[in-house]
Formats: structure tokens, sequence, C-alpha cells
């Protein structure tokens, strides 16, 4: 029967250089068989752990153990004073460390794939299979970032943007996301990290890249560029806009489920 958990270890969090504050205790849904594969699942922004229901559904029929966790500011996890990607990092990491899992398999939908780069590419004897959805890098470099900044949207992107903010509204009403966290990970993310580019050869696990296609406002081209860096790195697209396993869940089960076998 699924359980939830708000454990966090006693041990370390691997914090980086400047990461303020002590990590979070997450909510976290755990689910599955006690024996099966440890298998993580991190949310994007604006949304909860609940996203994955359908996902957690099917790969617990498979045989594998489910962590579903609601990240910092989301759901029914604690709000914080200030947002960052190191300090979301030490929330998963202490996760971790206080269910004593070693080794896992990870998919992140955006924001939640940010920080599965970031576990892969800092402890990467962590993570075995990694699944990373429609996360967009941070830019290379400062011209990169000029540039992005630059960038006007184009007519889809905006109305995914403006659909994305009804979302974050109507969670927000619910009292499900704290809205202050949604304007420092954006901005975050839109900051040149050459570190971050050079870290992906890194990552040692077999590591599936899915893009939303053209109908995501992150280029695919880019997300290719993203998977070619990694060592065990491929991509695959399904052109279903940037929330692929909500607006497209059979053709994403077929490329994720047969991955994580």
């Amino acid at each position: 029967m699924p359980h939830d958990s708000a454990r966090t270890s006693q041990g370390t969090t691997d914090l980086p250089p400047g990461a303020r504050g002590a990590a979070l205790p997450l909510h976290c849904r755990v689910s599955g068989a006690p024996s099966g594969r440890p298998t993580v699942l991190l949310h994007a922004l604006g949304e909860t752990g609940a996203s994955w229901d359908r996902l957690a559904a099917e790969l617990g029929a498979r045989g594998r153990l489910l962590y579903v966790p609601d990240l910092r500011g989301h759901g029914r996890s604690p709000r914080s004073v200030g947002y960052s990607f190191a300090a979301m990092y030490a929330d998963v990491v202490a996760l971790l460390d206080g269910h004593g899992l070693a080794d896992v398999d990870l998919v992140g939908h955006s924001m939640g794939g940010h920080i599965g780069w970031l576990l892969a590419q800092r402890q990467p004897s962590r993570v075995r299979r990694l699944v990373i959805e429609d996360t967009p890098p941070p830019p290379r470099d400062a011209a990169a970032e000029a540039e992005l900044a630059a960038r006007g949207p184009s007519g889809d992107s905006r109305a995914q943007v403006i659909a994305l903010y009804r979302d974050f509204r109507a969670l927000r009403r619910s009292g499900g996301l704290d809205v202050t966290a949604v304007r420092p990970m954006i901005d975050e993310l839109r900051r040149a990290d050459a570190g971050w580019w050079r870290a992906l050869a890194d990552v040692t696990a077999q590591t599936l890249v899915i893009s939303g296609g053209l109908s995501s406002p992150v280029p695919r081209p880019l997300l290719a560029e993203v998977a070619a860096r990694v060592p065990h790195g491929r991509m695959a697209a399904v052109d279903a806009g940037h929330y692929v396993h909500r607006d497209a869940p059979d053709r994403f089960d077929a490329k994720v489920l047969p991955f994580l076998a």
C-alpha cells in the first residue's frame, strides 16, 4: 500500500559552495513493491508529485519501488525563505540518504529534470538510469545568455507560457504552491553555467532525454546536443509540447518504460 514519508537524513547533503540553509524534509509518497528497484520521480515547477500518478502506477505494476516527493515550496512539502537549485538538490540528497538509497533510477521533468542532472553530475554512482523530460539547459556562456534574453517567444511559446501561469495560479489558490519559488527558479535556468555543460561528461547513468518536439518551447536541437555530451546519452522526441508525460502519456510510456526495464 502507498504510504507517506517526510524523513530526512542525519548524514551529508553534499551542499555545493554557496548553498544556504539546511535541507528541508520533503513530503514523499512511497509506493510499489518493497523489494523493487528504487525509482525517484521529480516533478516540474508549479506541479506536485501527483503529476506522476500514471507513471508511478505503471512502474509499480512492473515491480518497482517508487519515491515521489513534492519538491520544496510545492504540494505538502515545506515552504522556504529562498529557492535555488542548490537547495532543492540538497533536499533530494537528504531524502535519498534518509531512505538509505545509494543507487536509484530517476525520472525528472523540467525543474525536476535539472535536479536530476545535478545529482547525476555530482554523485554519478548514485544514478543508474536517468530520464530527463524536456528540461531546458542553462546557457553555455554570456553570449548565449544574452541571446536567450533577447529572443522573443513565438506565438506558440507565448500561449504555452500563459497556460503555464494559469496552472501556477490554480495550484497557488489551492495552497499547493509558494508563488515566490517561481521567479528564482526560472531566472536561475536562464543564467549562463559553463560548469554545468562540462559536468555532463561526468554522468555515468544510461540517459534518455525526452524532447517535446516542435510543440515545446525548449529547442529540440539544444536537447540533442545535451544528450550527445552525455557518455551514455540518447534523445527521443515526442511532439507533444513541454508536458509530454501528461499530454501524450501513451507515447511517453512507450519511450520510457522499455528504457527503464
